[in-house]
């Protein structure tokens, strides 16, 4: 049976694996699916548990009328009798507790805000758990006493404000412990900065976070790891941080403290690395320094809802860490030692590893995906790179069903001989000796990648019949910290080449190309470059340019990163100072020489390239006669193509492909 092309509409089909956690008798594996529910416009998640031969059921369940449920992060108790688990269900995210057994599932907290992080002491007996603000319980009837609040917001801060957050409140995060038994609350963090990521020490003892108490917070972040002693209740600094580090991990005999991170200051964007720490002295190891590539997964798709948050996992004889690194367009399982010997990569290329759990020394479980995979989960041999055991198959049926275009790797060199990792998709119903119409897509970032996972919306331009190119220009992850860092300072300069140097090779290299019909499209730095292209070459019959920037002196203060991120990734640009070459580096002061037909898609509540931006463009564009439309999402971030609206997504995916179809011989 021929397949079907795919649609927008199966981006809604999609089951989404995520987050693996091994119990204590390394015999089960709870995991999130997400689903979305279309017709409450959103997503929901529950936990689901399997064994290592694949056998498994859903663990969670709760229905709601009017809420979308999420429960995510399962924890097991470290006997494994009971998993732990995040979930809304009753408003705010609090953890759950439900015995693996079966049964029903138990509220465990009650805070009136709502839990962020948890984690098990070693001894089931509390949690360590952050939450923002000052302990309100809702039991707490005092607390409900409504009180009439100004909804003027006061700002005194230069952070004020993320993207998908919003205007922060005073608010600060911080870290508690809570007595399973006697369900108190105990304040372990002070201050008035946040503090998250809480880990135990082996032998509970000591409670080890990250957070940072400098006065000079609002300029530069580095944050610091702190050591709570719980019986004495003393706080003490063990090690400052001078750069960004997360994941915390402590080694099982609780010599060892592993972090991911970097010793560059907030300001960089080049390799993270393993970082090793001794509890006894707080000497620092940086273990990956030889390994010229980061620590995480920096490959960007559009079909992916993995919860997990980054992790180091150590062996059980304290004398490696398992990490994942991304290599080019993959993203794979390594190892470290304590000498710094990296392994050779432990998980099969052409693809993605988004979250993993280790089983023992010789086997652990991933997440994998590939680019006809959203990503399920694997039991992966550790001795052998090749053994992999599919545990699920979650989207068999729709795998079937459509057609899914394969990408072809090719490596091509830019105008001064630099090579550059490209794909080019085939389109649905391919014929040798035809041509096809083309579009170059141009990803965020800078600082990150395309590669080998399932990207939903290439595949539906090749299912429409297009020609997908799609490169990894410099400034993207997975080649090298000097290639991640050769944007900085050069935005539109070999960036640019690259990206044209791809496109002129699969003209030249590639015969079903029609010439004649040559279309872009790029989001957030994608839409940067879309825009810097239209404003250098009439090559392209149409663009559509998304969540972009055309006026860095605008996006300075503007956007939520804007005051740090211009100068940096302008090579110390000073507003004040540089401001001829802030100029020249925006769209919009070369708005004259745009020609090209373009579509502008933005979302209201972007705080990273605020829609003022979208704005800019737009009325500059139609001034000059340019056929130009703009399009607004409301109540979207920066994330819309990511995690939006399931509405707006689909709506974004007609916008988007809509205007080259309209286009199109």
């Amino acid at each position: 049976m021929t397949k079907r092309p795919i649609t927008a509409e199966d981006l809604c089909k999609f089951k989404f694996v995520g987050d693996p956690q091994v119990s204590p008798n390394k015999e089960k594996i709870a995991y999130v699916l997400t689903q979305v529910d279309q017709e409450k416009d959103g997503y929901y998640s529950f936990i689901y548990l399997t064994d290592l031969n694949g056998e498994g059921r859903q663990f969670t369940s709760h229905y709601s009328k009017d809420n979308l449920v999420k429960d995510t992060a399962p924890k097991w108790s470290p006997d494994g009798n009971i998993l732990a688990f995040r979930s809304n269900r009753t408003g705010k995210n609090q953890v759950w507790l439900l015995h693996t057994d079966g049964g029903e599932a138990i509220q465990l907290t009650d805070v009136k805000q709502g839990i962020g992080e948890f984690t098990w002491s070693p001894d089931g007996k509390q949690l360590a758990l952050t939450i923002n603000g000052e302990l309100k319980l809702t039991s707490d009837k005092e607390s409900e006493k409504k009180e009439e609040k100004s909804d003027v917001k006061v700002i005194t801060r230069l952070r004020y404000k993320g993207d998908g957050v919003g205007i922060y409140t005073e608010d600060s995060k911080h870290v508690y412990l809570f007595d399973v038994d006697t369900k108190a609350y105990t304040k372990v963090s002070e201050g008035d900065h946040d503090f998250s990521q809480p880990r135990f020490t082996p032998d509970g003892k000591s409670l080890f976070y990250i957070g940072t108490k400098a006065e000079d917070i609002e300029w530069g972040y580095l944050p610091a790891i702190w050591k709570f002693d719980i019986s004495s209740k003393e706080e003490t600094l063990f090690y400052q941080g001078n750069g960004y580090i997360m994941a915390p991990s402590l080694s099982p005999d609780g010599k060892w403290l592993a972090v991911a991170g970097h010793a560059r200051g907030e300001r960089s964007q080049g390799n993270a690395n393993v970082l090793l720490l001794s509890v006894k002295t707080g000497e620092f190891t940086n273990l990956t320094e030889g390994f010229d590539y980061t620590v995480g997964n920096l490959v960007g798709v559009d079909a992916k809802y993995d919860t997990a948050e980054q992790r180091l996992i150590w062996d059980s004889t304290s004398s490696k860490i398992y990490f994942n690194a991304t290599i080019g367009g993959d993203c794979q399982l390594f190892s470290v030692n304590l000498v710094g010997e990296v392994s050779p990569a432990l998980s099969p290329s052409d693809s993605v590893v988004t979250s993993y759990d280790i089983v023992n020394d010789s086997q652990a479980v991933l997440v994998m995906a590939t680019p006809h995979s959203t990503g399920d989960l694997v039991t992966q041999d550790l001795h052998d790179v090749n053994k992999v055991g599919i545990l699920t198959d979650l989207n068999k049926e729709l795998y079937n069903e459509v057609y899914l275009s394969n990408p072809e790797n090719f490596r091509y060199e830019s105008t001064d001989g630099k090579q550059i990792e490209g794909w080019i998709l085939k389109p649905y119903g391919f014929e040798e000796g035809k041509t096809f119409p083309m579009i170059l897509q141009i990803h965020g970032g800078p600082a990150t990648a395309y590669g080998n996972g399932l990207h939903h919306e290439m595949q539906l331009m090749a299912s429409k019949g297009y020609v997908v190119l799609y490169t990894n220009p410099r400034g993207s992850q997975g080649y090298g910290h000097d290639f991640v860092n050769a944007v900085i300072g050069d935005y539109g300069g070999m960036d640019y080449e690259d990206i044209m140097a791809g496109l002129d090779y699969v003209l030249e290299n590639v015969n079903y190309i029609d010439h004649n019909q040559l279309f872009v499209t790029g989001g957030s730095y994608g839409g940067y470059m879309t825009n810097v292209i239209v404003t250098r070459t009439d090559r392209f019959k149409a663009a559509v340019t998304q969540r972009s920037i055309c006026n860095w002196h605008s996006f300075y203060g503007t956007s939520d990163i804007g005051f740090f991120f211009t100068e940096w990734q302008h090579g110390h640009a000073e507003l004040w100072d540089d401001a001829v070459k802030i100029l020249e580096l925006s769209p919009l002061h070369h708005a004259r020489n745009v020609k090209t037909p373009i579509l502008i898609l933005h979302s209201e509540q972007d705080l990273r390239c605020p829609i003022e931006q979208a704005e800019q463009w737009y009325v500059a564009l139609k001034r000059l006669g340019v056929e130009t439309k703009f399009v607004r999402f409301p109540d979207e971030n920066h994330d819309l193509s990511r995690s939006g609206k399931p509405k707006h997504r689909l709506e974004r995916l007609q916008h988007l492909i809509g205007w080259f179809d309209d286009r199109r011989n």
